[in-house]
């Protein structure tokens, strides 16, 4: 019940005395309140309609009406019922002033209308619409329950609870950051969850998760934090539980997926054979494609993490994610739609990101066919993620992956002893050829952006590369020569 529907009773004759403005009668009433001494607010919830005969207030100075009425507006009151005839033969002006500029609905109850009868008409409308709720909020429980029931995701459930409570929803985590909302265009930051910033008072809720974790439910909309307790109490838990499992690896998957990623590394004491086995442990299909998303977190700040997990199960039936040494690795397959190509999948998972994390380095590689095509996916997006500062699609191949799986012992060992002369001059002679080497590479090979990037002069940089040909025996200024070198110097490096 609005404090416009009171106004519209006709059985009560009442008449507002304030100018207030349509949106501020549009304010839900919770409950009613009569009360007779000046500071009743200790016993007062936010948007009651406070209801008062005026006894006792004999008050000529404005100054007090407008202590009385500020106190109220900072519960808030939805308004204030002054019923004339018993104490007052009219309203004080000094109330009306008072209420009119801490924008407060002033209303008059005529003395033909008992208090009582406007107590029992708000209580009786306020009741009826409570079981109304009620009823409202076991039924939006049961659709939620058929939607997890049937694989829905967490937008799907938002999208549903948003509807019925004709709000805008995000999903809070311990340290403010939005984690999921409906509808997807709305705006989160943190001026939009000011109360009254736009008139819509963002009301939060604890989820009960059950554990250490806490996560808030911000709904902001028409309705204030009464009805919205009432509607969105059942559901809560449906949603405190698909949050649980959209956040969560169960504990003997998230070993096999820490196997799996150490066995991805290891080129040489891990075959093709045994890493398949350990994919298909995990939970994965190695006749299917496989995507792969890698991004590096913040240490400080690991909310990101939640918003890429919750994005990637909007797009996939099947994902596993892990979260070690501040990265996060994420392998999905069975794309939710069955209809898009590969390179479309991947381009949707690239505009997810950039919309969760889009200052996040992060690293998509397309969808691999088979599981040694996953593996050289995985070498480069490791070496990509510690070059790039937002989310990007990878090349489908890079030197990076082709380097690591070449740098066997043998491999190894011959990068070592070519470089050994040089790293052994730089000990000796407490110079810098090898970081030279590294920064000519870099620039491709050419001579100005090395030079500005060591801030040495040509002539040095010249003697430099004679020397450092000298001892590798190779010609730096051929495409041989550099490739030779560049192998080499990230074969030490893996």
């Amino acid at each position: 019940m609005k404090v416009s529907d009171l106004l519209a009773e006709d059985a009560l004759q009442l008449r507002l005395h304030t100018a207030s403005t349509a949106a501020r009668l549009a304010r839900s009433i919770s409950f009613c309140a009569p009360a007779e001494f000046l500071d009743p607010t200790p016993f007062l919830s936010p948007n009651c309609l406070l209801i008062t005969n005026g006894i006792g207030f004999n008050i000529s100075d404005d100054r007090t009406w407008d202590a009385y009425v500020e106190r109220l507006a900072g519960v808030p009151v939805a308004a204030i019922a002054f019923v004339t005839g018993t104490a007052h033969r009219l309203i004080p002006s000094g109330l009306v002033r008072a209420a009119s500029n801490h924008d407060v609905p002033l209303l008059e109850v005529p003395r033909v209308v008992p208090a009582l009868q406007v107590h029992r008409l708000v209580t009786g409308i306020l009741e009826a619409e409570r079981f109304a709720l009620t009823k409202q909020s076991w039924a939006l429980a049961d659709r939620c329950a058929k939607i997890v029931g049937g694989g829905g995701t967490m937008n799907r459930l938002l999208a549903e609870v948003s509807e019925a409570a004709q709000s805008q929803l995000a999903i809070l985590d311990a340290t403010g950051s939005v984690v999921a909302y409906w509808p997807q265009g709305s705006h989160w930051g943190p001026e939009d969850l000011s109360p009254g910033r736009t008139g819509d008072e963002a009301v939060s809720f604890e989820l009960p998760m059950g554990g250490t974790d806490t996560y808030h439910l911000v709904a902001r909309g028409r309705l204030s934090r009464e009805p919205l307790a009432t509607l969105l109490g059942p559901v809560s838990s449906i949603l405190a539980i698909q949050l649980t499992n959209a956040l969560r690896v169960a504990g003997s998957r998230q070993g096999k997926l820490e196997t799996l990623l150490a066995q991805f590394g290891d080129w040489q004491g891990v075959a093709l054979e045994e890493l398949t086995r350990t994919f298909s442990a995990s939970g994965f299909n190695p006749l299917e494609a496989t995507f792969l998303v890698v991004a590096r977190l913040d240490p400080a700040d690991l909310s990101p993490a939640w918003k890429i997990r919750l994005a990637i199960q909007e797009i996939f039936t099947s994902s596993q994610l892990l979260t070690a040494q501040n990265s996060l690795y994420v392998f999905a397959q069975s794309p939710q739609s069955t209809t898009s190509s590969a390179a479309e999948v991947t381009r949707q998972i690239l505009a997810s990101c950039r919309l969760v994390a889009g200052n996040l380095p992060i690293v998509i590689k397309d969808a691999a066919d088979s599981v040694d095509e996953l593996r050289l996916g995985l070498a480069d997006a490791l070496h990509g993620v510690r070059h790039v500062s937002e989310p990007v699609i990878a090349a489908p191949l890079e030197i990076q992956a082709l380097i690591a799986a070449a740098a066997g012992g043998g491999a190894r060992a011959a990068a070592r002893k070519l470089l050994a002369p040089v790293i052994s001059y730089d000990q000796n002679h407490g110079s810098e050829l090898l970081k030279t080497l590294e920064t000519y590479l870099k620039c491709n090979g050419q001579s100005s952006p090395t030079s500005q990037a060591l801030y040495i002069h040509r002539n040095t940089l010249s003697n430099r590369l004679r020397l450092l040909a000298n001892l590798l025996r190779l010609k730096l200024d051929t495409l041989d020569g550099q490739a030779t070198c560049l192998m080499a110097l990230r074969i030490t490096a893996v």
